[in-house]
């Protein structure tokens, strides 16, 4: 165990981000994160570091049920700023997704084959994100295919702190990854609700940066009792959502229309 991964295990400030944000400052993302969100908005910054001091300990300890219960657009609130975000590693790999790999494209969502009776391709028929991204569009959800720190920093953070065009959130990501994305969620003013992979995912900083550069050899899994609760919460929030059921990809962002 190094120094860093130690005061990680010891939640040193009440914090265990250490090894990531340590390490990325010897990368471009780790500079752009500090010029783009901590030296632009440290107000938001010291806040958002006081709510994750307060709040990561519960954050990994709840179930995502419990989660869901306590979030704001379970009450219906926030839905026209919501985002569902999964990584491009949920992407098949056999047959693979024709859409290519780390990326944040998907044929299937850009022809909106959702909304037709059409075949769809095979490489779809078992693919998560397809079933994520259409419940995502029945409840009028943003949906996001998130790969690299920088593009989620460009397409997701920054939006949020300018004009608050993203505010609530659910999110599925490597379990490495967890601590770091809730902050720079509580920072950027997102509610957001994290589910870990159960499969696959990425469990230290090199295995993350490998993946953060688009190199990504495993499918990753969600659990399936998480995987029926999330499928459940956004099947309710459709019922009571309007008739968009269509996407629209601006920049690197599905819309719903």
């Amino acid at each position: 165990m190094t120094c860093l991964e130690w005061l990680d295990a010891k939640h040193f400030l009440r914090m265990n981000l250490w090894d990531f944000s340590i390490r990325s400052l010897a990368r471009k993302y780790g500079w752009n994160f500090l010029s783009k969100v901590v030296f632009r908005h440290p107000l938001k910054t010291m806040k958002g570091i006081q709510r994750y001091r307060q709040a990561h300990r519960r954050v990994f300890s709840t179930t995502l049920q419990e989660r869901i219960d306590s979030h704001p657009a379970e009450s219906g609130k926030g839905r026209e700023t919501f985002v569902v975000g999964v990584g491009f590693c949920l992407k098949p790999l056999d047959p693979p997704c024709i859409s290519g790999r780390a990326n944040h494209d998907c044929v299937f969502f850009e022809r909106n084959l959702h909304g037709r009776d059409h075949p769809i391709p095979d490489c779809c028929q078992q693919c998560s994100i397809r079933e994520i991204g259409t419940l995502a569009s029945a409840a009028g959800c943003h949906f996001y295919i998130m790969t690299s720190a920088n593009d989620i920093l460009h397409d997701l953070l920054a939006p949020a702190l300018k004009d608050n065009r993203f505010t609530n959130g659910l999110f599925g990501l490597c379990r490495y990854s967890f601590a770091p994305f809730q902050l720079a969620l509580f920072i950027a003013g997102i509610e957001g609700i994290l589910f870990p992979y159960e499969r696959g995912d990425c469990r230290d900083y090199v295995a993350w940066l490998r993946a953060d550069n688009g190199v990504k050899d495993e499918q990753t899994e969600i659990h399936g009792s998480d995987f029926q609760t999330m499928q459940k919460w956004l099947s309710g929030l459709s019922i009571h959502h309007s008739t968009k059921k269509q996407f629209k990809k601006i920049g690197n962002i599905f819309h719903p229309q």
